[in-house]
């Protein structure tokens, strides 16, 4: 996986807009849950979590006030916040992203039954970004929004059934609901799921703020999770330093 010139793109988010890269982390580590349920090598789940990470990288190019807007958006608006998906893939293909990188960007916000941005549907959305998709709606549904209170993460997972084979491709959906960590703490504790997202989220805010300093990822490690995502993050802060 090259990504040589991307690690300076995730320290531009970091700096400019500290919010969106925390989101881009929370996807980043739900990402890594649903690899691991699919059971990928190492090298595929590398490249869809650097997918996860940058996969918002175009919104820097969008007014923010469009996207914190509390109320509805306007048509122009709204076409402006749909641009950032090609504005980010056009980004990382221009600093010699790989095009399994380019293409999770650019679809991530595609569709199961084709009501997406572009109107890809079924197989034809490449099966990275359909993971980075359902991470990145389930991130959305748990996470504040300034138009709206954050939902509940059984809540939020009841939703992503419910999408299955509309929003969501249903094998991946399938395989969700299937881990006996979710289906656990969704239905006999929901609190205890509330608890772990919030412990991991605060791991993430450590991380974010640190990672840029890190001489070694490894050090850092709390979880499988994070040394995971440790390990991803320091790669790509040297290929910045490379860059």
């Amino acid at each position: 996986m090259n990504l040589t010139g991307m690690g300076d793109l995730l320290m531009t988010m970091k700096e400019s807009w500290f919010r969106l890269y925390l989101h881009s982390a929370s996807v980043a580590n739900l990402t890594l849950r649903i690899c691991t349920l699919l059971r990928l090598d190492e090298v595929e789940q590398e490249t869809v979590i650097a997918g996860a990470f940058l996969h918002d990288v175009g919104k820097m190019f969008v007014r923010r006030e469009i996207i914190e807007k509390p109320g509805p958006l306007t048509e122009e608006e709204w076409i402006e916040l749909k641009e950032h998906a090609r504005r980010g893939a056009s980004v990382v293909a221009a600093r010699g992203g790989d095009n399994f990188l380019v293409e999770i960007i650019r679809y991530h916000h595609e569709w199961w039954n084709g009501k997406g941005y572009e109107g890809l549907r079924g197989q034809m959305i490449p099966w990275p970004a359909r993971v980075i998709a359902l991470a990145d709606a389930l991130d959305a549904m748990i996470s504040p929004r300034p138009y709206r209170q954050p939902s509940k993460v059984y809540e939020a997972l009841e939703e992503v059934y419910q999408g299955a084979g509309s929003q969501f491709d249903p094998k991946l959906v399938a395989a969700l609901a299937e881990e006996p960590f979710w289906q656990t703490a969704t239905y006999r504790d929901p609190a205890r799921l509330e608890r772990q997202i919030s412990e991991e989220k605060q791991w993430l805010i450590q991380l974010a703020d640190s990672y840029v300093t890190l001489s070694y990822p490894l050090v850092y490690a709390q979880s499988q999770w994070l040394d995971r995502l440790l390990v991803i993050l320091w790669e790509l802060k040297e290929s910045a330093k490379r860059g």
